[in-house]
């Protein structure tokens, strides 16, 4: 019987501790605005004869070039490491491509969610024009850090590299060759991020 107690008392700390655990993990909530600049754009297509083709298309850099903005919701796993959900919209003005995106994103922070962190993003993008393109991926890396902390809530810096990848089977011609069928686009972007985190 006093084997039984004792299993029962330590089961019963365990689970406080726990809870306690459990109780203390906060969730948040952030959105961004996004200025991406494109740095190169790879673009696959074929003739009629199946022979295939490679573009590259050098990009100025202009922030304006790319513009988007992102919402999450994001629930810690560990200490420092988060796990969220986001969605968010992304535009390419130069090819006219629009998207909406959804996704999952990790974040480590180096020491709590008032300092500097590190993130990776992976999300689809859902064309709103299926003449500029069927469907994509969009795969983001970079650093935030707050540049305003208040008590709940806190003012984002982030930058970033990213890969937005386009399947372009049926969509309208880019370079408008006579006999031009495209297959994909692949662009590599650097980009800043302003935002609010919501503790």
């Amino acid at each position: 019987m006093k084997i039984i107690n004792i299993y029962f008392l330590f089961l019963m700390v365990t689970l406080n501790i726990v809870t306690n655990s459990f109780a203390q993990k906060k969730t948040f909530f952030s959105g961004s605005v996004d200025l991406v600049a494109p740095q190169s754009k790879q673009y696959f297509y074929n003739n009629s004869a199946n022979h295939i083709f490679r573009d590259n298309i050098i990009e100025n850099g202009f922030l304006l070039n790319s513009f988007g903005f992102k919402a999450g919701y994001y629930y810690p796993i560990f200490k420092k490491l988060y796990l969220g959900i986001w969605t968010g919209f992304q535009s390419d003005t130069k090819e006219k491509f629009a998207a909406i995106k959804l996704g999952g994103e990790i974040k480590f922070y180096v020491y709590d969610i008032d300092n500097m962190y590190f993130y990776l993003l992976d999300g689809n993008n859902f064309t709103l024009n299926k003449s500029k393109y069927k469907s994509g991926n969009n795969l983001r890396a970079g650093l935030g850090f707050p540049i305003i902390r208040k008590k709940n809530y806190n003012i984002n810096l982030k930058l970033f590299w990213e890969q937005n990848y386009f399947t372009l089977d049926g969509a309208d011609k880019l370079l408008g060759y006579p006999d031009e069928i495209p297959r994909n686009l692949t662009v590599h972007s650097y980009g800043i991020s302003f935002g609010v985190m919501v503790k």
